[in-house]
């Protein structure tokens, strides 16, 4: 698009990203360089190569990374024509700064294969063994079991997610995402674990899934027969509106799965925003409202769940959720429940990002600004890694075993 328009509307888009004022950041500029992977020297810095100390990379599995394309070579993926081809200035300068952040070009024709392409290169300058867990992601389906296109802003098949992790087996894994209000959803489910597929992804409220639907409590049994855990998202939801069924993001909500003994990630945390308590008042609309990350470290606490509940970071050190880092870095009751993700392509947004606000704050030393900046335009997954590692508040860092999520995701491993 044009640039001087898309300068214009910038301001707009990144409070779309964002959701407000305090969730950008202009410090680095709009966009990202995307320079073409080749063994830049940062990746050899020294502060690079320290966050791995300590990691073992064999063990070292990114659980939150997205695929997504428009569907014109991939016949997996779904686009919803509003947000494919969007008709305000405002939407297109949304679509451009996630079509910038995976460096995918500007021919539409290749989109989908060029997003994978810059994915495996990225992961490709991990350490030997390290991999990304690529996400699945169902269009949302209404009561009666049927299909929105409609209501879906994307979706990506759970074959394709599949596919593109079988072509490089030694650097992915894959994550199905199986709605279960759909009428073949066991059967998917089934499909999905023989297929290989580590967990299953819900975005409840994008999707519309009501974690104490009577669908979602079957498809619950399901799970645990499989062995397979639930990676779901809970708190406020900002980049996907698809079915905009707000409430049912509540963490409390988490129960449900919880209580029918399925291993449950929670993603970000629950950083983001409020909602009803719940244990308060049964009535939604009476309750008081509690921040989400302080309903998700109630159940956290909660003994009957030791075994079963994580939380994951991805995208934790996003401006919008940077308020909560300190809590999660001092939470070392949460030791051994916390997995590493970097919600890719998000950390290669350049608005949605402030490194020197962490150096702000006293997370981060200074001397690691500069190279942490650079390391976004290089490559986004060694950035949100070593960003991470680096972060430290009173004397508490996250540590190795954060990173190294493997055994909670290998059938028959640690977490199973």
């Amino acid at each position: 698009m044009n640039r001087r328009r898309f300068l214009a509307a910038a301001p707009v888009a990144a409070g779309m990203l964002g959701g407000c004022a305090a969730g950008i950041s202009l410090e680095q500029g709009l966009f990202n360089e995307c320079r073409r992977p080749g063994g830049h020297r940062v990746l050899r810095d020294r502060l690079v190569r320290a966050a791995w100390d300590g990691v073992d990379a064999t063990k070292a599995w990114d659980c939150h990374a997205h695929l997504f394309g428009n569907g014109r070579g991939a016949p997996g993926i779904y686009l919803n024509p509003g947000f494919d081809r969007p008709a305000t200035l405002a939407a297109r300068v949304r679509r451009a700064f996630f079509l910038n952040a995976a460096c995918a070009g500007e021919d539409e024709d290749s989109l989908d294969a060029a997003v994978v392409r810059r994915l495996e290169h990225l992961a490709d300058e991990l350490p030997a063994g390290a991999k990304v867990m690529l996400l699945a992601f169902d269009h949302v389906h209404d009561a009666d079991g049927r299909r929105r296109d409609d209501l879906s802003t994307f979706a990506v098949a759970d074959a394709y997610a599949a596919q593109v992790a079988r072509r490089r087996p030694d650097r992915f894994e894959w994550i199905a995402s199986i709605h279960p209000y759909r009428q073949d959803a066991m059967a998917a489910l089934d499909s999905a674990a023989k297929s290989g597929a580590r967990a299953v992804k819900w975005l409840p409220q994008a999707m519309g899934i009501d974690l104490g639907h009577p669908r979602s409590l079957a498809f619950y049994a399901a799970m645990r027969r499989e062995r397979i855990p639930l990676l779901v998202h809970v708190g406020e939801e900002q980049a996907v509106e698809g079915a905009g069924r707000h409430e049912l993001g509540n963490p409390l909500a988490l129960r449900h799965p919880l209580d029918a003994g399925v291993r449950v990630v929670a993603a970000h945390c629950a950083s983001l925003g409020e909602s009803p308590d719940l244990d308060a008042d049964a009535d939604p609309a009476k309750a008081p409202r509690a921040r989400n990350l302080d309903l998700f470290a109630r159940l956290m606490r909660e003994p009957r769940y030791a075994s079963l509940l994580h939380g994951d970071l991805s995208a934790i050190t996003q401006a919008n959720r940077a308020a909560a880092v300190p809590e999660i870095l001092a939470a070392t009751g949460w030791r051994g429940r916390l997995l590493n993700g970097s919600d890719y392509p998000l950390p290669a947004i350049m608005p949605v990002f402030s490194v020197r606000g962490f150096a702000r704050a006293g997370l981060l030393a200074e001397a690691a600004v500069p190279v942490l900046e650079e390391l976004r335009h290089v490559n986004p997954l060694v950035f949100d890694f070593t960003l991470k590692r680096s972060l430290a508040w009173r004397g508490h860092r996250l540590p190795p075993g954060v990173f190294e999520t493997r055994p909670f995701f290998d059938p028959g491993g640690a977490g199973a």
